[in-house]
């Protein structure tokens, strides 16, 4: 099993498919080690971690294609034949816009509760709540408002953990610019097969948001409904999600 680390990246993986994972906002690369896990013998999965997260410097102009810029750049550096692109959440709003920019665009992508490209209406006392950063009892509260399923004790420390390893000026950026800057437009053009797996109960990204501000934006996307989960399905149910994956690959032979 290769398992390789540095600040930008870990690899986990010697499978044939390979896999580039975008986290989500407040997450970090090794959000999706339990997944990753699971997929280890089938995939190469690169586990990215976003300029400002997990303890890596901030980009100096932030913005949703800055970082989509930023993405690209790191898949074209693997030098990678074919690849799928997965994003959760935050993650899956760059993803996005990433694919529709890519001059190797992935072959499949892939979005877990996806923040979407339009505007990401959270209420406004819990956006002030969140922007009390980096406060270990306001990230408490945080993933316990995000999850329905119980996270062990280890997924939910490092769901706490990795949101107070988060560049301070990175965090207000998402809140108060990167959730509402609406990139529709441009997710619009992308011609890549798209499957989006979200949950019928997840607080964060609610149906109807799926249905009104996401699924419009792509092309014939195939949508995976789940219930009796929150919005981080990566730690959630990691190895349903990483099963769902492998199914999904094989079609893309």
């Amino acid at each position: 099993m290769k398992n390789e680390e540095n600040t930008s990246h870990i690899s986990i993986g010697s499978g044939k498919k390979n896999i580039v994972f975008v986290h989500y906002f407040g997450g970090d690369a090794t959000s999706w080690q339990w997944m990753a896990a699971h997929l280890k013998d089938d995939c190469t999965c690169y586990l990215l971690n976003l300029p400002g997260f997990g303890n890596t410097a901030p980009l100096e102009t932030k913005s949703i294609k800055a970082f989509a810029e930023y993405l690209n750049h790191y898949i074209t550096d693997l030098k990678l034949d074919k690849y799928a692109l997965c994003g959760h959440s935050m993650g899956a709003k760059i993803g996005a816009y990433a694919a529709a920019s890519a001059t190797h665009p992935p072959e499949r992508l892939i979005l877990i509760a996806p923040s979407p490209p339009t505007v990401e209406k959270m209420p406004d006392a819990e956006k002030k709540r969140m922007l009390k950063h980096p406060d270990r009892a306001e990230a408490t509260t945080t993933v316990k408002n995000a999850t329905v399923q119980q996270l062990d004790e280890e997924r939910f420390q490092h769901a706490v953990d990795s949101q107070l390893a988060i560049d301070n000026a990175t965090w207000n950026w998402w809140l108060e610019q990167g959730m509402e800057n609406d990139v529709s437009g441009h997710i619009k053009t992308a011609q890549v097969p798209t499957t989006i797996i979200c949950s019928q109960d997840d607080p964060v990204i609610p149906m109807q948001w799926i249905e009104e501000e996401v699924k419009p934006y792509f092309k014939n996307p195939e949508v995976i409904v789940w219930e009796n989960l929150g919005h981080l399905i990566p730690m959630e149910a990691a190895e349903k999600l990483a099963n769902t994956l492998k199914n999904l690959l094989k079609t893309d032979q």
